[in-house]
């Protein structure tokens, strides 16, 4: 073949290859239509990412074809990011409204019971069905979805499907012998890789956010072999170089030559980028992964940030469309936070000053969530006391702006606004923004400040990889978790104006966590200048000493407390301490500024109480809950050994449950009802959790404590709520979480019935009379120690019937 006839298969193939190319770096929610779902569920029961592990999608699909042969057909539509909406994104965390818009569309093919669940909650619709629809929503009562991890929405789906089926009227028992039918019925249930125009999103742990595509190698490589074989042929194409190299005789360039070496080099340099970035991203998100003080970042596919323009701290207008060519770290900021929100501003402002000079091509943007708080001077005193002067911009406008903004990024204005939450639980929020305007990546703050250096590392790293000259991070922290310093370890910390002071049990002692900054909302400086009459009084009649804990990790510089305590009326008789790392606060459990900690003298938590919602105790409060909380404190053993001692010689029922400590048990619900049986003419104490429950596992220490204590008297038992598929799960939970009795699995529909409110959710503790009566539903988590033994005491010794 000559040169000529070479030319336009050539040209054929590189206008093919340009195309394979582009459609390789398409973002994958260019190629999603309207709506997804819609098209994946008029032929499968289960709507997922690809993102979901391949066991529990599987699993889902054979609990859903089971619902199907027992002639209750039910399709799942699971929502875990808004790309996975298509272009119907504004309907994202809106799932009632999406779960009405998804059945409408399914209608004409499908008009049975469509269950939706998104990260913050679920929705349901049958077609032509009012009554049905309203009765879904009655079996799913008030069910919750714990957070939107995979693991997570994996849980509440399949408690959600038990839920509606056993209100139908199917029994857990007859859907778990379906389950292990090799023949699936109806709809194929939906499996890794196949075909489907949903969004192919990945997790962060899953694959590396900035790693090359692959099709760009092979594109490059093919190249190279056509180029190749070209040469070979004999074509050549004509190039004009003029070329001088001075000093150098008798040198001849052939230009043509060097074009297959030159490709060959393309080629491998693309393929070492590719494994190294795969590699690197991939360790760091594995071990990520296992932090849970730290977000891995979920990807927002690049779409461009919905624009604004609002007004800063020093009343200039601020829009977000100036800062291209920036990269932005983007945060919503309640004005008058004095918990998570710190932490968060804290972590953007380490990011910032981990770039060196490349900082300045990073802008930081704090946008005001506090409804009541929207003026100038409110976003200016957070900025000034959280030495953030000159670092970002907080900016504030009317509520009708600041709604819009909040509307455009998801932030829950609702919560925000009810009167009886806690709106900062809502606001811990980063979005990464590109200098093309794009977003890249949300990062939600958790609350831990020992993890807040990791956290600026990370935000850190991602504005470096999104800057073109890749800047160094001047920060090398391993991502794993930084475990706290509880009040049963002994540690020493600095002391302000000299000195260190001792924390660590061996005698009752009361803490007060505060930050300097606590004075934009709350009277601290006179505070503590009072609490001096607390600290005569505990030395008049024994109560725990005082010492003042001030959170220097999160202080705007070192010179911060000193400058501050010259400011008091009354310098403190009392100890300050520094906690410089974080982990003292983390081990302490606080939680926000300024917070009590009252500790025993075996170093457990015996109350606590959180000024920021609380207020400012005086001194006869105080004083009184001191003694009261020591008062229900007994001695708690300090490990397993001891817990075993502590039971011996216990009655024959409860020994029982003591050699059965930590199992998961078999029998389900008839199990569960027969071992009550067994135990009336005792009080019994329940504990309802679940393996996908944070505020579970944060809990079960203190039952693990409580059931050496109480347990000759009193007979734990513990409601495992994850369903049949999740045994596993809960089996490793319970290895991992150490308590003196069993625990027994079904489903919360079950559990609901005990109790006449039904089952708010987990976790949950019910207190039952030795005559099997309920006397006490507590619901939620036991934060301390002493407030978990008071209510054994109360309703579970207090010698109801």
């Amino acid at each position: 073949m000559n040169a000529v006839s070479l030319r336009r298969p050539l040209l054929i193939l590189f206008t093919l290859l340009a195309c394979v190319l582009a459609s390789a770096l398409v973002p994958g929610h260019a190629l999603a239509d309207g709506d997804p779902g819609s098209d994946v569920l008029l032929l499968q029961n289960l709507f997922v990412d690809d993102s979901f592990p391949t066991t529990p999608q599987l699993q889902l699909g054979e609990l859903l074809n089971a619902t199907a042969a027992v002639g209750q057909p039910l399709r799942v539509a699971i929502i875990s990011h808004s790309d996975d909406l298509g272009t119907v994104t504004r309907l994202w965390k809106q799932p009632q409204l999406y779960a009405e818009y998804l059945g409408y569309e399914l209608s004409n093919t499908y008009s049975g019971r469509l269950l939706v669940v998104m990260p913050n909650g679920f929705g349901v619709y049958w077609a032509g069905s009012r009554s049905g629809t309203a009765a879904l929503t009655h079996a799913l009562g008030s069910l919750a979805v714990h957070g939107g991890s995979p693991k997570a929405l994996v849980a509440a789906t399949d408690a959600a499907v038990y839920r509606i089926e056993g209100a139908a009227g199917v029994a857990e028992t007859t859907l778990a012998n379906h389950l292990s039918a090799t023949a699936p019925v109806g709809p194929k249930s939906v499996s890794v890789g196949s075909a489907k125009p949903a969004t192919q999103r990945q997790s962060a742990a899953q694959k590396p956010k900035h790693a090359r595509p692959d099709a760009l190698v092979i594109v490059v490589a093919v190249l190279f072999l056509i180029f190749y074989v070209a040469l070979r042929r004999g074509w050549r194409p004509k190039i004009r170089l003029r070329i001088s190299f001075k000093g150098i005789k008798g040198f001849k360039l052939k230009p043509v030559a060097l074009l297959p070496s030159a490709l060959l080099l393309v080629v491998v340099a693309a393929l070492l980028v590719n494994h190294s970035d795969s590699s690197q991203v991939s360790l760091t998100g594995s071990t990520l992964a296992t932090n849970p003080n730290l977000d891995q970042g979920t990807s927002l596919h690049s779409r461009i940030a919905p624009g604004f323009t609002l007004t800063d701290e020093t009343g200039k207008p601020v829009s977000l469309k100036q800062y291209r060519g920036k990269v932005v770290i983007l945060s919503f900021v309640d004005a008058e936070c004095q918990t998570i929100c710190p932490l968060t501003t804290q972590a953007m402002l380490d990011a910032k000053h981990a770039l060196g000079a490349a900082g300045k091509d990073v802008q930081l943007l704090g946008v005001n969530v506090n409804w009541k708080s929207t003026q100038i001077d409110d976003v200016l005193n957070y900025t000034e006391l959280h030495g953030l002067t000159g670092e970002w911009h907080f900016l504030t406008g009317s509520l009708a702006q600041l709604q819009r903004v909040w509307k455009y990024y998801g932030v829950n204005e609702k919560a925000l606004m009810d009167e009886d939450s806690n709106a900062i639980d809502h606001v811990a929020a980063v979005d990464v923004i590109d200098p093309q305007g794009r977003l890249r990546t949300l990062y939600l703050t958790q609350t831990s400040y020992a993890a807040i250096p990791q956290f600026g590392q990370q935000l850190a790293r991602e504005a470096s990889s999104l800057l073109p000259s890749h800047p160094k991070v001047a920060s090398h922290l391993s991502y794993a978790q930084v475990k706290g310093i509880t009040p049963a370890q002994q540690i020493s910390l600095p002391r302000s104006g000299g000195g260190s002071v001792a924390l660590g049990p061996g005698k009752p002692h009361l803490y007060l966590f505060f930050a300097t900054w606590d004075k934009q909302t709350t009277t601290i400086g006179p505070e503590l200048s009072q609490l001096n009459a607390y600290e005569r009084a505990a030395r008049a009649d024994g109560l725990p000493p005082l010492t003042a804990v001030d959170e220097g990790s999160v202080e705007p510089s070192a010179d911060a407390l000193p400058a501050f305590l010259k400011t008091l009326s009354a310098a403190p008789d009392y100890p300050v301490a520094i906690d410089t790392t974080g982990k003292v606060a983390d081990g302490y459990q606080v939680e926000g500024d300024p917070w009590f900690v009252l500790v025993s003298a075996t170093g457990q938590i015996a109350w606590y109480q959180e000024v920021y919602t609380a207020g400012w105790p005086s001194l006869t409060e105080l004083e009184k809950e001191v003694k009261g909380a020591l008062s229900k404190a007994p001695a708690v053993p300090t490990s397993e050994a001891a817990a075993q001692r502590e039971l011996r010689n216990s009655p024959p029922p409860l020994a029982a449950l003591h050699a059965q400590a930590s199992q998961l048990l078999p029998g389900g619900a008839v199990g569960f009802y027969k071992r009550g049986v067994n135990l009336l003419g005792y009080p019994i104490v329940i504990n309802i959790w679940a393996t996908t429950c944070s505020a579970c596992q944060a809990e079960f220490h203190l039952f693990s404590n409580a059931s050496a204590i109480y347990g000759k008297q009193v007979a734990f038992l513990g409601a495992d709520t994850d369903t049949p598929t999740l045994s596993a799960d809960a089996r490793a939970f319970l290895r991992s979480h150490q308590v003196s009795y069993p625990s027994y699995q079904f489903s919360q529909t079950l559990l609901g019935r005990i109790l006449t409110g039904g089952l708010e959710g987990t976790p949950t503790t019910v207190y039952i009379s030795p005559k099997g009566k309920v006397l006490f539903v507590h619901t939620g988590a036991y934060e301390t120690q002493g407030g978990l033994d008071l209510d054994i005491e109360d309703y579970a010794l207090g010698g109801a019937n």
